[in-house]
């Protein structure tokens, strides 16, 4: 087995789902790489734009110019912190929790698809693992 192709095969399924994530999004201002900021900003009660870049490994140009574009659109808030006017706190809005619905929604089914009727203990046993390598991935943020 040639381990090296594990990254080529989970690019090729992000950006594949990406791509199907984009065609069928049809919620003003909002793409796939948005869409996985709402998503986290919804599992959590008020982030900031440095979490939102170390959790998701998204550089802070992009962070910065998709959370204009859903402030804009009204799905979040930001809000300067009271006591550290350098920390803006962001929150989702109903209009995002509603959003955030329809793109679970969406997600689910292209999960749905690709997955057809793998057994739900190896779809566990995956997502355990992916999980725990990306836990492990974090040590290369800090050679920086």
């Amino acid at each position: 087995m040639d381990i090296t192709k594990i990254g080529k095969f989970i690019g090729a399924l992000h950006r594949r789902f990406q791509i199907a994530m984009n065609h069928e999004l049809t919620l003003p201002e909002i793409n796939a790489s948005n869409a996985n900021f709402l998503l986290f900003i919804n599992e959590h009660d008020g982030v900031t734009a440095k979490q939102i870049t170390t959790e998701l490994a998204i550089n802070k140009g992009l962070v910065s110019r998709e959370l204009t574009r859903l402030e804009h659109a009204s799905y979040i808030t930001r809000t300067p912190d009271d006591s550290d006017r350098r920390i803006t706190w962001i929150r989702i809005t109903p209009k995002g929790k509603a959003a955030c619905k329809t793109i679970r929604q969406l997600k689910q089914s292209l999960w749905d698809q690709v997955l057809g009727d793998v057994p739900a203990n190896d779809v566990e046993r995956v997502y355990t693992q992916l999980e725990a390598w990306s836990e492990q991935a974090k040590k290369f943020d800090q050679t920086k």
